[in-house]
């Protein structure tokens, strides 16, 4: 999920491929400790194939690991990442011809559903949230519209919050001017009844008091939605709260500055496993590399 043409923005690297797993060694990173959080030592690589179809974003039902690629989804064990199985071309063909879609953004998982949405880069009129089952990664049939107007760049992330029964999208770009910086507050019983190419309900927007743009993935934690964004000279992890919109930045990822920062999952591990795990995309030559950092509140 990544902004130039934000298509491109979140799908830079697939074509640089040629690449040799000797050269996973190469690339440690170091230590980083701010604000109550540890990035652990150990982190996982991944280049050719399986960066592409994890380079997106991440979900959890605590047992398997939902990957979403640029087009495709992906699905691993928590426990040693071993791969289980995947949807390579996950947009369905009605979506892409019907809508335009080429994109998948940072999904979410609820009740047996992988909820993954889905954008039109880089026109960004269609954004949608489609339905998979968490089984197979097979397609649904299922999908809704949600408001361009509210959503006027895309979809490039969502997040189920299951106690509060809602759902949440925010504007890829946000400013006080046009009134973008806001949540976009929905009905989970809406997404997961309504017939397909329905519009999604807005139940409210909740204004945040300022901008936060470039969000790349956001997940439902401790009863504040815990957002990757990806901002220029500052690759931070932000809170959300989603009922008064307060926005406070946690901690800086331990990324190199020209990284691409992704998106994001909640999980407890414990101290040795952590609690947040975040995908990014290196730079320079390492943009063929993907990591998946873990980071573990002191």
């Amino acid at each position: 999920m990544k902004h130039r043409l934000r298509h491109h923005r979140r799908s830079r690297w697939p074509w640089r491929v040629a690449v040799t797993a000797a050269l996973l060694a190469l690339l440690p990173l170091a230590d980083t400790s701010a604000a109550g959080w540890t990035r652990l030592p150990s982190y996982q690589t991944w280049t050719l194939v399986t960066a592409l179809e994890r380079g997106q974003g991440v979900s959890t039902d605590g047992t398997y690991y939902f990957f979403s690629g640029t087009y495709s989804l992906d699905k691993a064990t928590v426990n040693g990442i071993n791969d289980v199985t995947s949807n390579a071309t996950a947009i369905p063909s009605q979506l892409s011809s019907q809508y335009g879609s080429n994109h998948i953004g940072d999904n979410d998982y609820y009740g047996g559903y992988v909820v993954a949405p889905i954008e039109d880069g880089s026109n960004y009129q269609h954004p949608l949230l489609a339905l998979f089952n968490a089984s197979d990664l097979s397609y649904t049939g299922r999908y809704v519209q949600l408001p361009l107007n509210l959503m006027p760049g895309g979809v490039p992330w969502v997040a189920v919050d299951a106690a509060a029964g809602l759902v949440y999208t925010a504007p890829w770009n946000q400013s006080t001017t046009d009134g973008s910086n806001h949540l976009v507050v929905y009905s989970l019983h809406d997404l997961l009844t309504l017939p397909a190419g329905a519009a999604l309900p807005v139940l409210r927007t909740v204004a945040l008091p300022q901008p936060l743009s470039r969000i790349q993935g956001a997940k439902m934690w401790r009863g504040q939605l815990w957002a990757s964004a990806d901002i220029a000279g500052n690759k931070s992890v932000w809170t959300i709260d989603p009922t008064t919109g307060a926005v406070a930045e946690q901690f800086t990822q331990d990324v190199q500055p020209n990284d691409e920062v992704e998106g994001l999952v909640a999980l407890d591990l414990g101290s040795g496993g952590g609690q947040l795990h975040i995908l990014n995309v290196g730079s320079g030559w390492k943009s063929i590399f993907l990591y998946f950092q873990h980071y573990a509140l002191n």
